[in-house]
């Protein structure tokens, strides 16, 4: 199957508590709202992906359990386009669950339990009909899935597809391997926070300085919430400043899954020709209009997002 765009990683049903506010620390805090809906970042960033390019363009490349919510996974996957022919099901393992605290600023505190997530293994990418996908793809997304399974998966990739790689959680006490792997890289998507506890450096720019030493053709593409979005390279550094919602008539409900409807859109402007710069942009539209959502994935169609965007710049 030739795909534009493959994510692997995290494949989690998400229980939102919403409350007022993440810092009553020590006392009985009141839930507002709960949502119950499918999220885990690769398979976010798959469904962002799929709205943008269409069915049967979009595979998930990760795992499940042989539960109800794995069998709910295949189904909300089969109605957004996305291919689930390298979605693994694990007999005797729950599917990841995620517990997430949102607050009435926007704010998230997030609690995973990884279930058959953590079946990803290096043997498994090395599977050979694995190796087959990922040459027969433009993009391959890879957000946090475990070290020596990515490891695996990228030699397997080699130069055939651009990758994007969001080690995310992996930058704790993993620095020594995430750096070794950089020469696979071509987009080593950061927070700030998560560049900090790779680098420590207090800047993008310092930070990039330190991880191009390890791969001299890495862009370094680094999300700065509500300042924006920047892509760092030997070419020099392009941004996408923060996006005014206040013009749009628009406000910010719930930030999870902003960064995944981000990056999701950036792979899939990649994969449809469009310039670097345009799909910063692009992806920081798709970021910005996620975050006035209050579901995980609230990213657009496509339709939507140039409304959007159109929307704010006329106002």
């Amino acid at each position: 199957m030739v795909l534009d765009v493959i994510t692997t990683g995290a494949v989690n049903w998400d229980v939102n508590l919403f409350i007022e506010s993440i810092e009553l620390q020590g006392m009985e805090a009141p839930v507002k709202r709960i949502t119950r809906v499918p999220g885990g970042k690769a398979a976010n960033v798959a469904v962002a992906a799929a709205r943008l390019l269409g069915p049967g363009r979009v595979g998930i490349l990760g795992a499940v359990g042989n539960d109800e919510i794995g069998r709910s996974h295949m189904e909300i996957f089969a109605k957004e386009g996305v291919s689930t022919d390298h979605l693994l099901v694990v007999n005797g393992s729950e599917s990841g669950q995620a517990y997430i605290l949102v607050d009435s600023r926007g704010r998230n505190q997030i609690f995973t339990h990884f279930g058959a997530n953590a079946s990803l293994t290096a043997d498994m990418a090395k599977s050979l009909k694995i190796a087959s996908v990922l040459h027969n793809s433009k993009v391959l997304v890879a957000m946090d899935p475990p070290l020596d399974y990515t490891a695996e998966l990228f030699a397997e990739a080699g130069k055939d597809c651009t990758i994007i790689w969001g080690p995310g959680v992996r930058t704790i006490n993993n620095q020594e391997k995430v750096l070794s792997m950089l020469g696979y890289v071509d987009y080593l998507l950061l927070n700030q926070q998560e560049l900090f506890v790779l680098t420590g450096k207090a800047t993008a720019e310092m930070g990039y300085e330190m991880l191009s030493s390890y791969s001299d053709s890495l862009k370094l593409l680094v999300t700065l919430g509500e300042e924006g979005a920047a892509i760092h390279s030997r070419a020099g550094v392009i941004k996408a400043g923060g996006v005014d919602l206040s013009k749009g008539g628009y406000t910010v409900v719930n930030t999870v899954g902003c960064g995944d409807a981000f990056v999701g859109c950036f792979a899939a402007s990649l994969a449809s020709g469009l310039e670097e710069s345009q799909a910063l942009t692009r992806a920081n539209y798709a970021g910005a209009f996620k975050s006035t959502k209050y579901e995980t994935r609230g990213s657009p169609t496509s339709d939507e997002l140039d409304e959007f965007a159109r929307k704010l710049n006329s106002s």
